[in-house]
């Protein structure tokens, strides 16, 4: 084998070694990470760097490097979310044709969202999401309405850090917890603009028969359409395609309009 490839492939190998020390534990410096690799600090640090730039570690305040979000997107492709994704692919195709509309199947992986299957707006003015693209649950409609769909999820992810993305970005517990009661009674989420400004969703969670939310089907579209369209009637629908994927895996179906 070349030297160039045999280098190739330690580098690989010490990137991999690295992610599965992060993972082990508690975050960890580029001393203890060289560590762990038996190598220098130097290229120990320079491993972290090009992992972090990539989405695969994250550095936090005080130089420690813990998983980056890029992390889950090889999870969520690979595992049973895979089925989902085509147990659920009728229901992304209907409400697309009912809404013609950016339209959204979104699941959770730890502390983020994470796009599992995705149909682009027939309109002039789109607004898109790529498979694998991960979001912060709490600025997504897909991501607050699985959320508020379970008690015990939803305080255990207030419990931590709550990051602005936009000046709308709830980022207060006690208000982002009462947005999620209300998400729970109405049945839906709303996306006001939490990730990007005049950026918008509705969204409803998916279930389980035991009740467990799954997924979430939302419609992401510009503000001003919204605003024309009404969160009332987008949400009628987005609901009942909602409950019909529901009904798909197993669950009774509820009775609503729409």
């Amino acid at each position: 084998m070349p030297p160039s490839t045999e280098a190739g492939l330690s580098s690989v190998e010490r990137a991999l070694r690295m992610l599965e020390a992060v993972a082990e534990g508690p975050p960890l410096g580029a001393t203890e990470l060289a560590a762990r690799l038996t190598t220098s600090k130097a290229t120990a640090f320079r491993l972290a760097r090009t992992l972090q730039a990539n989405g695969y570690l994250e550095q936090l305040e005080d130089s420690r490097y813990r998983l980056g979000s890029r992390c889950l997107i090889p999870g969520a492709r690979a595992s049973s979310e895979i089925d989902l994704r085509h147990e659920l692919r009728e229901a992304v195709e209907d409400l697309h044709a009912r809404t013609q509309e950016t339209v959204l199947l979104t699941v959770l992986a730890g502390r983020f969202a994470v796009c599992l299957d995705s149909i682009p707006s027939t309109h002039p003015v789109v607004t898109v999401a790529q498979i694998g693209t991960v979001w912060p649950p709490h600025a997504v409609a897909g991501g607050l309405a699985i959320l508020a769909a379970d008690d015990e999820l939803r305080d255990e992810y207030l419990a931590g850090p709550l990051t602005s993305h936009s000046p709308d970005t709830i980022t207060d517990p006690s208000a982002l917890r009462k947005v999620l009661v209300e998400a729970r009674e109405a049945g839906y989420a709303v996306n006001h603009s939490y990730l990007r400004p005049g950026v918008c969703a509705v969204g409803a969670a998916v279930r389980k028969p035991s009740g467990e939310a799954v997924a979430a089907l939302s419609v992401m579209l510009p503000e001003l359409r919204l605003r024309v369209t009404g969160v009332e009637t987008l949400s009628r629908v987005v609901r009942a395609v909602a409950d019909r994927a529901s009904h798909r895996l197993g669950r009774r179906p509820t009775t609503q309009a729409g």
